[in-house]
């Protein structure tokens, strides 16, 4: 359980203690740099589709964070 704690802070950290580096390096750019610049898209945006483009951002975020906690648990 140390691991999705460590994953609840920081996504990719129960990974990497778990020395699981590769999938850790995923988790990372996807949540740290991916999220991000999906959301600078829709700030490029107007109207609806900056709404639906930013909700799929954090729909988006969410899972990846949560998905993110399960993996470090309960996956070797």
């Amino acid at each position: 359980y140390l691991a999705g704690l460590a994953s609840l802070l920081i996504v990719g950290l129960g990974q990497a203690l778990k020395g699981d580096g590769h999938k850790a390096v995923i988790f990372i750019l996807a949540f740290y740099f991916c999220l991000p610049a999906l959301v600078y898209t829709s700030l490029a945006s107007s109207g609806p589709l900056f709404i639906i483009i930013f909700t799929l951002a954090i729909i988006a975020g969410l899972f990846l964070w949560l998905y993110n906690i399960f993996d470090a648990i309960f996956k070797s």
